[in-house]
């Protein structure tokens, strides 16, 4: 997770900086990335159905954050596998991290001088949408404009689907039901989140100008601040 300012700016501005396959920038300025995974496990003893997911097989559900290069900034395992994603964000300390970055970097200027955004994350409809949390548009609500911007942001949001792909061929043990005892299934996931980091090699930061005046949220929703960066994404 990033600690200071210039951190938290550098791993926007990677993310800004991906570009699509005619090498024409995505421009998505948000710092990481939010999924959830099920690893599977044998049936844990004395558990009844608590680790039966709903697709259909026993696991413990997870949340992961990554950065614009596939790194694990963030993991956190629930003991069960009827736990939802939503719930496991609910219930863990990842909103009050989030909640601490906006207070840290504040809203900024985005690259159009008129847009302002405070440090985001892409997930997927399964999690609710607020200032720190950007998700696309349901189906209820997809216009041609809705559509164009669904496109643009899960273009960049499915790295962390890759992310699991990675891990998954890296460490084959992931392949299989996981027959352990299971905090140490739990503990495993983590360490090998950890060993693929270090395989990633240190984080490369970028030359960022982190002394841009931080302004006020503008926004009377997160609706709004979606729309406005919908507005960005489609007006350039």
């Amino acid at each position: 997770m990033p600690e200071t300012r210039y951190e938290l700016e550098s791993l926007e501005q990677k993310f800004y900086n991906l570009t699509d396959m005619n090498g024409a920038q995505r421009r998505i300025p948000c710092f990481a990335l939010l999924d959830g995974k099920h690893f599977a496990v044998e049936h844990p003893p004395h558990s009844g159905s608590l680790n039966a997911n709903y697709k259909g097989f026993f696991s413990f559900n997870s949340l992961m954050l990554c950065d614009s290069d596939l790194r694990v900034m963030y993991c956190q395992i629930s003991e069960l596998g009827v736990n939802s994603d939503a719930q496991i964000f609910r219930d863990g300390p990842l909103q009050s991290i989030l909640d601490d970055l906006v207070r840290m970097a504040g809203f900024r200027m985005l690259p159009d001088h008129r847009t302002l955004m405070p440090p985001f994350l892409l997930a997927d409809n399964g999690f609710a949408l607020t200032h720190s949390t950007m998700q696309p548009y349901r189906q209820n609500s997809l216009t041609l404009e809705n559509y164009e911007f669904n496109k643009m942001i899960s273009a960049v949001r499915v790295r962390v689907e890759n992310l699991f792909g990675v891990l998954t061929s890296k460490f084959r043990i992931l392949r299989r039901d996981m027959n352990l005892d299971p905090s140490t299934s739990r503990a495993l996931v983590v360490a090998l989140c950890v060993i693929h980091n270090i395989q990633m090699g240190p984080l490369q930061l970028l030359d960022v100008d982190s002394t841009a005046p931080m302004m006020a949220n503008p926004y009377d929703s997160p609706e709004d601040q979606r729309t406005a960066l919908k507005r960005f994404l489609l007006d350039q």
